[in-house]
């Protein structure tokens, strides 16, 4: 190869890193609705991560009620203080609750959320080691809860409540009138996938 070619190669190679670099955008926020308690939310609007600069992405459906469940208690507060893990840990309590991905390939992805929303190295590492090592108590629970019909995601006429709704006894008012959560669209095989890939290869490989 000449010095040439060799310098147009290294040119071209920077210039696709950095367009591959500024497609990796933050998760868009979005509003929710709180119950009284103020430990629940009902995502108001479609949350879409996409992971990267692939076309893999996921979209957390309007209804769906997160209360961080999947993070270990102890982080809860530190995760609901501070802006920037709300929507990865968002994902990752959709991904706990759906579970059509594998509990190792969700945890994998919350990491690459809290990466692509900048999350500081110290504070994902912590939170991803974590969940890891206690989100099984979460994963199990919901398990159960899907397999005896209970739901966490409401159809649109189930998400008017209001100041005084507390979301535990709400939600077995809304399993004892039979409510089933609605359609919505599935997970991908290929999100999942990018939970097996190390963090370079699934942020960057197209």
């Amino acid at each position: 190869m000449t010095i040439r070619h060799a310098l147009f190669a290294a040119i071209f190679a920077a210039a696709t890193a950095a367009v591959a670099e500024a497609r990796q955008q933050p998760i868009d926020p979005v509003d929710f609705r709180p119950f009284v308690d103020g430990g629940h939310w009902i995502v108001r609007q479609p949350l879409v991560y996409r992971i990267g600069v692939s076309t893999e992405q996921i979209t957390v459906p309007v209804g769906f009620v997160t209360d961080f469940a999947s993070i270990p208690q102890a982080l809860q507060s530190i995760i609901k203080q501070h802006g920037l893990y709300i929507l990865p840990a968002v994902v990752h309590d959709y991904l706990y609750w759906d579970q059509s991905c594998t509990r190792k390939q969700a945890d994998q992805i919350f990491l690459l959320a809290m990466i692509e929303n900048k999350v500081g190295a110290i504070h994902r590492s912590a939170i991803h080691s974590a969940v890891a090592a206690a989100g099984s108590f979460a994963w199990d629970d919901n398990a159960r809860e899907r397999a005896v019909g209970m739901v966490r995601i409401l159809p649109p006429d189930r998400q008017r409540i209001t100041a005084a709704t507390l979301w535990p006894l709400y939600r077995q008012e809304v399993m004892a009138a039979g409510v089933t959560e609605p359609a919505h669209a599935p997970i991908a095989a290929g999100f999942c996938a990018r939970g097996d890939m190390t963090t370079d290869e699934a942020l960057k490989r197209p």
